[in-house]
């Protein structure tokens, strides 16, 4: 493999700067630092020069949000400025301290969002231009897991489901039905987030049929049913809800 084609992976945990390379691996732990000023202080066991650097995020410094666009959002424009509202809404979080995103192939469906502190996604940069790295993306956690784990997905057409990743301590599950994305919710758990589970597809159940009559609702979202794809999470389900295992989180 050349060096232009060489690929190194730097992660910020919960707790610790994590640098992958061929040759081993260095962990920088933050010890109360902020993650900016403790990826200063990193240094590579080797060079880094020429490879491509990809740069993933722990969901624990992460806000995710489904953004829902309303009809006549069309230009780049409007998009970020709407997109910046609902973070705003949502979060209480805004530019330029935060760096917002969104799925720019989702248009005319509801787009899966990220936010991620902007000193941050600066120091990631700083850090590859000081070690001659090219760049090759800052993705979150969570995103990074279902892109590569959505090849093995195998529910029916227009069924209900959810990728349940838990790592380091943090649960994040994203939830869609009919191929669409439908909600969004990460936590900190102590224990195997059985509890936040359930709690976060009851919550996402009743945001869905906002107009079903109390009384049906309950019955309704007492089985909701569809698949939950766990990676990383091994609790136990909520009834009526097929596990799919697809390992630990990588």
């Amino acid at each position: 493999m050349s060096r232009s084609t060489a690929e190194t992976l730097l992660r910020l945990e919960r707790e610790a700067w994590v640098l992958q390379e061929p040759g081993g691996q260095v962990r920088w732990a933050l010890d109360g630092a902020a993650p900016a000023a403790a990826l200063e202080r990193l240094q590579p066991a080797g060079g880094l020069r020429g490879r491509r650097l990809r740069v993933r995020l722990a969901d624990a410094w992460l806000r995710y949000l489904v953004v829902r666009w309303p009809q006549g959002v069309r230009s780049a424009a409007e998009r970020a400025a709407f997109l910046a509202h609902r973070f705003a809404e949502v979060h209480g979080i805004a530019s330029p301290d935060w760096v917002l995103a969104a799925d720019r192939d989702a248009h005319d469906l509801p787009a899966l969002a990220c936010a991620a502190p902007a000193p941050v996604v600066a120091a990631a940069q700083g850090f590859a231009v000081r070690h001659g790295c090219v760049l090759d993306g800052i993705s979150g956690e969570f995103i990074t897991a279902y892109n590569t784990l959505r090849r093995r997905f195998d529910e029916a057409d227009g069924a209900q489901a959810a990728l349940a990743l838990l790592r380091d301590g943090r649960l994040t599950v994203g939830m869609w039905a009919g191929g669409a994305w439908a909600g969004v919710r990460s936590q900190a758990v102590r224990d195997d987030g059985a509890a936040a589970l359930r709690l976060m597809l009851e919550a996402w159940m009743r945001d869905a049929a906002p107009d079903v009559p109390p009384t049906a609702q309950g019955a309704a979202h007492a089985q909701p049913g569809g698949v939950v794809y766990a990676a990383g999470f091994a609790g136990e389900l909520p009834a009526a809800w097929r596990r799919v295992d697809l390992g630990p989180a990588t």
